[in-house]
């Protein structure tokens, strides 16, 4: 059954969050106001643990911080796994897919992890799965759900262990059209007893993931299963609004790209509405992992990250920034990295540390990304210098890119009393030379951030 809540702006970034008061006092210090001053999906926000949640439209709760370990090298999975849970990440949510032949390591990797916690009582870890779309069609799917539990076993049954996991339907059917969907190879490498089960769901695309969310709905509603949720990842809206044709249970949870949370305002609106939780993935790889694609909107995350920097007293990355712009409104993120100082940065621990964005800074982020996604950079942002002569004759130098004296350039004479105003960039280097002796010179490096001005006396 759908549930429905007041209608609201689909601009996902600018509403509100909403946390009762019995859920704060379980929050670390400074996270209440942090996760709560800013914007909601359809999504409360809770703390447990020193995390936080979402609670789901059944009264479940899922992590807003995960680790999407789907791509991730499988001699890797189990000794990264069992890194983001302890208690300098609390990374509790593992995001992967039975597509991705990893799930029996995600288990290993969650019992390694919290027998090293090594706590009396039990750890609650949560796990996405997803079910491919080879195995659409009722009987395919329960299969696939079968095999993903047979293949967490290790997890379910360790006494310490508390494991709450999250079934989708990973696409609606195989699409022809992308390239790396080989269709009908997928079909004919099936097991025999798979294919026997149902028929080819490419045979009728438009009804074999309705037949799946069959099964999730009647997996997920018998006792015999410990599923604490069900949903969609890469669906349009057109098929999500089909659910509520002949589905018992609306989806919980729904996974898509950062394109769909900043251009489809009208999926965003619909599960708003609903109240399903948004989970993005690919946020990265979409946006700061290339610099390149839109370098003057980098430098735009980076005068945030510094801003915010100067707030909690130490480093913050773009990527950081970028995170904590989602979580604040309520998304799940579930970031990918085989680096184990990158799991720490992109941590719950790390950007429940993150202060609170402000109103320009929501905005300036939002902008970013969108020059990400769509190629069109934002504008250029500098530190504006001013350059001081105050006691002699100043002849005044950039060391230019390799930052002495071999690509010094020229930048103009400043008589005694003079100024000088200039554009820069952080870390870029200035000399003033004695206009009477080049041997006397003093060297000036810009230790500035985006945005600021800096007034240097020479």
């Amino acid at each position: 059954m759908a549930v429905e809540t007041s209608p609201a702006d689909a601009n996902f970034f600018s509403r509100q969050i909403n946390m009762g008061d019995d859920e704060k006092s379980s929050a670390p210090a400074g996270a209440s106001s942090n996760i709560g001053s800013e914007a909601q999906v359809g999504s409360i926000i809770t703390f447990y643990d020193g995390a936080v949640y979402a609670k789901l439209v059944n009264n479940n709760r899922i992590p807003l911080v995960g680790y999407g370990v789907g791509n991730l090298k499988h001699d890797l999975v189990k000794g990264m796994v069992a890194s983001a849970l302890q208690d300098n990440k609390k990374i509790m949510l593992i995001d992967t897919a039975h597509a991705s032949k990893n799930e029996h390591l995600v288990a290993e990797g969650i019992v390694k992890g919290v027998e090293k916690l090594n706590r009396t009582k039990k750890t609650e870890v949560h796990v996405v799965t997803k079910v491919w779309y080879t195995h659409l069609g009722y009987e395919r799917t329960k299969i696939s759900i079968r095999e993903s539990l047979e293949s967490l076993r290790p997890a379910l049954d360790h006494d310490k262990v508390n494991l709450r996991l999250h079934v989708l339907l990973h696409w609606p059917r195989c699409y022809s059209s992308i390239p790396w969907m080989e269709c009908e190879r997928e079909e004919q490498d099936l097991p025999e007893e798979t294919r026997a089960a149902g028929p080819d769901p490419s045979l009728d695309p438009d009804n074999a993931w309705k037949q799946s969310w069959r099964a999730l709905e009647d997996m997920y509603l018998s006792d015999q299963y410990p599923i604490a949720s069900i949903g969609l990842s890469n669906f349009h809206l057109k098929e999500i609004e089909q659910v509520e044709s002949f589905a018992q249970i609306h989806p919980h949870v729904i996974q898509m790209n950062l394109w769909s949370l900043l251009y489809d305002a009208h999926l965003i609106e619909y599960c708003h509405q609903h109240r399903i939780h948004v989970q993005a993935y690919n946020v990265v790889h979409g946006t700061v992992s290339n610099v390149e694609r839109a370098p003057r909107a980098f430098r735009h995350l980076e005068k945030v990250a510094a801003d915010l920097s100067k707030e909690v007293g130490e480093p913050l990355t773009a990527v950081q920034v970028v995170l904590s712009w989602l979580i604040q409104h309520g998304i799940s993120v579930i970031p990918r990295t085989s680096n184990v100082v990158r799991l720490e940065e992109n941590s719950a621990v790390a950007l429940l540390n993150v202060p609170a964005f402000n109103d320009h800074q929501v905005d300036t982020v939002a902008h970013a990304v969108e020059a990400y996604l769509s190629g069109d950079d934002l504008d250029e942002i500098h530190v504006s210098v001013t350059f001081h002569a105050v006691s002699k004759d100043i002849m005044l130098y950039w060391m230019g890119h390799a930052g002495d004296e071999s690509s010094e350039v020229r930048i103009t004479l400043l008589r005694q009393g003079e100024t000088f105003n200039e554009t820069t960039y952080p870390t870029h280097k200035f000399r003033a030379y004695d206009a009477q002796n080049k041997d006397v010179w003093i060297e000036h490096e810009i230790n500035a951030n985006y945005g600021e001005h800096v007034h240097l006396e020479l």
